[in-house]
């Protein structure tokens, strides 16, 4: 059975015009890495990424927000220092010299593991869940110094520090605020051109092309289906702390996820 895009319209249809921005702007810079190995998408990956850079043009341009490639410049930022991080606290465990300090490795190691998938959550989360990890690792100073870790763990807290800084002033800037001019007209054709993307990834699958084009479209599937549980998760947090002001109920439930996929017609 071939690989479905989950149901994303409706979702995307009901974020802000700040959150749909931010996930096509993660979307594209997820699938541009498999781009290069399917000739059949890049047609229509580069009508997205120009409408994309027309709807961020005219945002910022209306907003006077902060730029949305800032906060995914310092999400990558992030990205690149923890997947550091735990390189090289594998390295040390890895090929450590004596028992002793392969077991002082396998600390650090056991504290890294466990958010060794951080970087593929919503922003949101990602940023608690480095904040956590960086705590823990704090922890133990004389082991971050004896391993050479300590500049690194620094790096990622001031980089994580950064990102929610900007994070969560632009979307104090940006919460419900009013665009001038025709947002709808950029914000449609963004979301159009995501859909041929959609469509053509979907359509691959279906006839023959190489194996390595297969790969890289099942790849580029597995990055959208991703960014589109993040938009439904932040379209059901958005939803639930309204919900919860209006009924004096719990804010921010979240519900489940249910998987469901789209026909692209």
């Amino acid at each position: 059975m071939s690989k479905e895009i989950l149901i994303y319209k409706g979702v995307f249809q009901r974020l802000t015009v700040s959150q749909n921005l931010q996930i096509l702007h993660a979307i594209h810079k997820d699938v541009q890495a498999y781009t290069m190995r399917s000739p059949n998408i890049q047609p229509v990956f580069e009508t997205f990424g120009t409408e994309l850079s027309n709807l961020d043009g005219f945002f910022k341009k209306n907003s006077k927000a902060f730029e949305t490639e800032e906060i995914v410049k310092k999400d990558a930022a992030r990205d690149f220092t923890v997947r550091a991080v735990i390189a090289k606290t594998q390295y040390h465990c890895d090929f450590a010299m004596t028992d002793t300090e392969r077991e002082e490795a396998r600390r650090l190691v056991y504290i890294v593991e466990k958010y060794k998938d951080a970087a593929k959550k919503e922003y949101e989360s990602e940023t608690a869940h480095l904040r956590s990890m960086v705590n823990e690792l704090l922890q133990a100073p004389d082991l971050l110094d004896r391993f050479g870790i300590a500049g690194l763990v620094a790096r990622l807290k001031q980089e994580n520090e950064e990102f929610e800084t900007l994070y969560n002033a632009r979307a104090q800037t940006v919460h419900d605020k009013q665009l001038k001019g025709n947002t709808a007209k950029y914000r449609t054709a963004a979301n159009n051109a995501f859909d041929n993307l959609c469509k053509v990834a979907t359509g691959l699958l279906l006839i023959p092309v190489s194996e390595d084009e297969k790969n890289a479209v099942e790849s580029i599937i597995d990055v959208i289906n991703g960014q589109i549980r993040q938009a439904t998760v932040v379209y059901h947090r958005h939803a639930g702390v309204i919900a919860g002001k209006k009924t004096g109920g719990k804010d921010g439930e979240t519900p489940e996820i249910d998987g469901e996929t789209e026909t692209q017609e």
